[in-house]
């Protein structure tokens, strides 16, 4: 018989070892353990599963309120910028302080670079939410416009964003369409992003 390497089949053979002991307790008179110190061992091991079970719960709630959290401090920033945007709309290099729209002292007297790492987070039956991260160089972007094509079509230019996401309701089902999204400020167009695939 091999010694069991499963936990659950470890506790099982122990406690029949003691079930065993204390139904013939003059079978083996010079056993090194008796039946109470297996039982006590089994209790000691299954008190320290529920310890670390309880800490796997408790680290995976505390993942789920940092999640949470970092979300919620995304929507205040994304308000907050919109707010800013708006204010210094004809004076962009203003926003250079903030670390955001583009190099510190670039203005929009030249086009933004390309936007970068453009995914799809989220599908529904008919959309996408589609997020990217601002060009880093060039001139700040006032806005984004978001392309589509099928598959060794043409682009098209299907909606206007002025935050870093945007969703993409109304698209077709069952169809293979790429997507990509251009930076624009008052100088034109910024080159166009990597293309992401969605099938809905």
């Amino acid at each position: 018989m091999e010694f069991p390497e499963r936990e659950e089949d470890i506790v099982e053979f122990a406690l029949r070892i003691a079930e065993w002991l204390e139904q013939h307790p003059d079978a083996f008179p010079g056993m090194p353990f008796s039946a109470a110190e297996l039982r006590s061992s089994v209790d000691t091991f299954n008190a320290a599963q529920a310890r670390a079970a309880d800490a796997e719960a408790r680290a995976h709630a505390s993942h789920v309120a940092t999640d949470r959290s970092l979300e919620r401090l995304k929507e205040t920033l994304t308000a907050h910028l919109r707010y800013v945007e708006i204010e210094v709309r004809g004076q962009p290099e203003r926003l250079s302080g903030l670390g955001w729209g583009g190099r510190p002292g670039a203005t929009d007297r030249e086009p933004p670079s390309e936007v970068r790492d453009v995914i799809a987070t989220k599908q529904g039956d008919t959309s996408v939410l589609l997020e990217w991260r601002p060009p880093v160089g060039g001139g700040p972007a006032a806005a984004y416009r978001i392309q589509r094509r099928k598959r060794g079509g043409t682009w098209e230019f299907v909606a206007r964003a002025v935050d870093n996401d945007f969703l993409l309701g109304d698209q077709p089902r069952g169809v293979d369409f790429d997507i990509r999204v251009v930076a624009v400020n008052n100088a034109g167009a910024g080159e166009p992003s990597a293309v992401v695939t969605v099938v809905l």
